[in-house]
């Protein structure tokens, strides 16, 4: 699967993670199977030009969900 967004190698580490640390890891998936492609094409658009495309709203709601919705607890 070729890497969309962040340029980063897989390492392991002794180092403290947060339970979110797979997080960027499963975005990155999701990028790369094409999601938003798919999100685009399949979902209707917003009848509202300053409106959201498809994707630009599922994806954080995936990511939170995936995550156990308790991203913004670490922001």
């Amino acid at each position: 699967m070729p890497q969309t967004i962040l340029s980063f190698d897989i390492e392991t580490t002794n180092e403290k993670l947060t339970p979110r640390a797979g997080v960027a890891i499963f975005g990155e998936y999701l990028k790369g199977m094409n999601l938003e492609h798919l999100c685009n094409t399949n979902i209707p658009l917003a009848k509202h030009p300053n409106g959201y495309d498809p994707f630009e709203f599922i994806y954080p709601l995936i990511l939170m969900l995936h995550s156990s919705g308790r991203v913004l607890d670490d922001i």
